[in-house]
Parts: C-alpha cells; sequence; structure tokens
C-alpha cells in the first residue's frame, strides 16, 4: 500500500513540475533581417503565465552592424488604458555599460489597473540603422543582459509586486543579400525571338541564380545580362537571385514575350510594258510589306539582277525578237525568308514594216489603197497605222490612199523609208505606231 502511495505522489509531483515548466516567464528577443542601408524593426515579446503589470530589460547589438535609433510600445502596450498605451515607458539607447537598449514600462499607475494578459505579447519596438557597408551573410546577435544601464537594469517581469526572472529567449538581425531590379526582357530579334535578359545587380554577388519557368541555371556573380530564345506568343518568366556569401537575395522578377515577324506577303500587281522598236520591258509592281531585305530580277530562271527592297519597278531589254521571255521578281521578305515570285512573259515584236502595205502581205497593189479607204471611211482595223501613212506626214487620211495608187499605176514618188520593199522602223516620230505587222514577210 504504501508503495502504490509513493509512486502517486510521484506522478503528482511529476505532473505539478510540468504544468509549472509549461508556464513560464520569458522574454523573446524575435530573429529579424534586413538590407544594408536599411532602417529595421526588431520586436520584443513578453510571456507570462499571470497578468503582468510591468517589465525591465537590457538587449545588446553589434555597434558596427547597427544603430538603434528609437524604440517604441509593442501591441500590447499601445491598446492598454483604452488606446492611451503604458502610464510609463522609458527607453536609452546609449545606455552606460555597453552598446545597446534599455526599456521599461509600467502598464498602469493609477485605477483601474491594467495588465498584460497571460499568454505570449508584442511589448516593445526596435529600430535599427544597419549600416550600408554591412556584408550580407552577417548578423548581430541582439543578447538579453542585465548589465546596462547605470544602475544596471535587470531583465525582469513585475507580477502583483514581485520580480520575476524570466527565461532570456536571445534573438539576431542577420543582413539579407539585396535583391537584383529592373529584370527586363528586350526582343532583340522578332525573325529568330532571340532576345537578351537584363538585370541591375543591387550589391557584389558570388553568383547568380537565373530561373525560367521553373528550370534554373547558375552564372556569374558579375553578370547582368543573358541571350535568351523565346517561343512566338509564349511568355517567358523568369527570376533572378542574387548569392552573397550563402545568403540569397529575394528574387527580381520580370518576363517577356515574343510576337514573332509572320512571313512577307510578296510584290503583287505587276504590270510589264514593252517598247517593240527597242526590245526594252518596263516592269512596274506593288510592294506589299516595307521591310523586304531585297528584291531580285531573273529571266528565264536566270538572276539578272538583285535590287533594294523598296524597289517597285525595272526595266530591262530582251536579247532577241519574236522569242517569249518569262520576267520574273522575286526576292527576300522581312526575315530572310523567300517570297512567292510574280511574273509576265513579253516577246518583242519590233515595229518593222513596209510603208503602203496596209494588208500585211509584202506587196504594194491596189488592195492597199482599198485598204485603206476601208481603215477611213468603214472602221476596218489595221495591224500597222505606220504602213497607212504611205505619204509619212505623220496622219492617215485619203492621201495616203491617192499616194499608193500614183505609185502604183501613175510612176509617182515611191513611198518614204523603209519603203514599199524592205522592212524597216518609221525613221519620223509620230504618234502612230505599227504593234501587229506580219514581220514574217520581212523575212
Amino acid at each position: 500500500m504504501l508503495f502504490w502511495k509513493s509512486i502517486t505522489g510521484a506522478i503528482c509531483l511529476m505532473i505539478c513540475v510540468s504544468g509549472i515548466q509549461a508556464q513560464n516567464f520569458a522574454l523573446h528577443s524575435v530573429p529579424t533581417s534586413g538590407l544594408p542601408g536599411a532602417t529595421i524593426e526588431a520586436t520584443v515579446d513578453l510571456e507570462t503565465p499571470s497578468p503582468a503589470q510591468g517589465f525591465q530589460f537590457g538587449l545588446t547589438h553589434d555597434s558596427a552592424l547597427l544603430t538603434a535609433t528609437l524604440v517604441t510600445e509593442g501591441s500590447a502596450l499601445t491598446s492598454a488604458n483604452a488606446g492611451s498605451g503604458a502610464d510609463y515607458f522609458h527607453f536609452e539607447l546609449s545606455p552606460v555599460g555597453g552598446t545597446g537598449v534599455v526599456v521599461g514600462a509600467i502598464v498602469s499607475l493609477a485605477p483601474p489597473l491594467e495588465s498584460i494578459p497571460v499568454g505570449t505579447h508584442q511589448v516593445a519596438v526596435i529600430q535599427y540603422s544597419l549600416s550600408a557597408t554591412a556584408e550580407p551573410g552577417s548578423s548581430s546577435n541582439l543578447t538579453f543582459i542585465n548589465t546596462l544601464g547605470s544602475p544596471s537594469v535587470n531583465c525582469v517581469i513585475s507580477v502583483g509586486g514581485v520580480s520575476q526572472q524570466p527565461i532570456l529567449d536571445h534573438g539576431s538581425l542577420s543582413v539579407e543579400t539585396p535583391a537584383p531590379s529592373g529584370v527586363t526582357v528586350t526582343i532583340d530579334d522578332p525573325c529568330t525571338c532571340d532576345a537578351t535578359l537584363s538585370w541591375t545587380n543591387g550589391g557584389l554577388y558570388d553568383s547568380i541564380e537565373i530561373t525560367r519557368d521553373g528550370v534554373t541555371t547558375t552564372h556569374a556573380g558579375t553578370d547582368t545580362s543573358l541571350p535568351v530564345s523565346l517561343t512566338d506568343g509564349v511568355a517567358a518568366n523568369y527570376e533572378v537571385v542574387g548569392i552573397r556569401n550563402l545568403e540569397a537575395s529575394a528574387a527580381g522578377l520580370g518576363s517577356g514575350t515574343c510576337n514573332q515577324t509572320p512571313p512577307s506577303i510578296g510584290p503583287s500587281d505587276l504590270i510589264c510594258t514593252i517598247d517593240h522598236e527597242t526590245c526594252t520591258v518596263t516592269m512596274s509592281w506593288t510592294n506589299n510589306d516595307p521591310t523586304y531585305q531585297d528584291l531580285t530580277f531573273s529571266v528565264d530562271g536566270v538572276l539578272v539582277s538583285t535590287m533594294a527592297g523598296t524597289a517597285t519597278t525595272t526595266s530591262h531589254t530582251l536579247p532577241a525578237e519574236l522569242v517569249d521571255f518569262s520576267l520574273e521578281i522575286g526576292g527576300s521578305g522581312g526575315c530572310g525568308e523567300a517570297m512567292p515570285s510574280i511574273n509576265c512573259v513579253m516577246m518583242c515584236l519590233p515595229e518593222r514594216f513596209k510603208r503602203g502595205d496596209v494588208n500585211g502581205d509584202s506587196g504594194v497593189d491596189i488592195s492597199d489603197a482599198i485598204g485603206t479607204l476601208s481603215y477611213l471611211f468603214q472602221a476596218t482595223p489595221s495591224p500597222c497605222l505606220d504602213s497607212i501613212d504611205t505619204n509619212d506626214d505623220g496622219s492617215i487620211d485619203i492621201s495616203d490612199a491617192i499616194s499608193v495608187l500614183n505609185y502604183i499605176f501613175a510612176g509617182g514618188v515611191e513611198p518614204p523609208a523603209p519603203g514599199p520593199s524592205t522592212c524597216g522602223i518609221d525613221p519620223t516620230v509620230d504618234t502612230l505606231d505599227c504593234p501587229n505587222y506580219n514581220t514574217a514577210v520581212c523575212n
């Protein structure tokens, strides 16, 4: 029986001790971090198993990294006394005894007395200026201490007029690596979707990690750009992270989309005209894209010349008469792609004729006089107006019919050059032409 009483007593003692340990008085310096040159806030939390009426503490830091600039009440105090805060709140930024801060507070000095409730609550916010030359990855301990101030300020929590010695949970402030900024994607070639990813480094990096759509690559810490290749119409998302002393920065974010240049629409509306006297063909067309790299002119599939992409006309002298030639305009589009070509087929029919051979039968006789009268009075078409102009005065009238008859029957003057016997061109400049004379009779 005594044995079971002993066991029961031991269990009760263990439960009681465990309950006491589970409810500690404690001061917690909450770990924090910041960038070089920044203003950083570090908080102190108070943990109490019973309502607390006040507290005091000293907290040291590394003066090479941090300068304390201000201490303000934590949320547990600012909400007290109907939102007016603690009745007493005091701090020292340069206390005697070392580098750090001293803080003391009493919630209420007069009835109704208020307390910091049971639990863990924020009681102080300490503002620090972090050195601009602080090295990423370094840190300063934020250590509770009992030797700051004159007289020295012990770290205590006041509960019912009794000073409780709290557990001191020290914290730290670590120096972050500055993040890259200005992450930008610039399209260098819209034809191939080649681009450049660029950014500005926030500080000195040992290396840089670039992540695109979940795939990470590592680069030199001094890099500020990277050639990339995009996919037409698909957004590429990038994260650029700087690494210094194994401390990774926040990610600089950027994205880019390439809208690839479509193939150029080739030239159209080709017009080909020929001067049969010189066998010169003039070609003109419409360009449907201002970005052609070049235009080409070919004859029967053989390249003759390369022109600027802005050209809209060219000319070419056919090397032979009475032969079909295929004249073709092609070229390269805005991205260098071969464009569909356009072409025309032309034949040189020189304006050679026999003067007076109105009907094109090679001879000059009475039928030609009749043909002249038929053209004049019956609107009969003629293949060669120059051949009707028998007197070569640049116009067609009844005198031309009379001129033919005089030559045939009255020994009149032979029609002027090229004459009635030999084919040739009209040496006289006039408005008459001869595109369809049967030049076969000239051979």
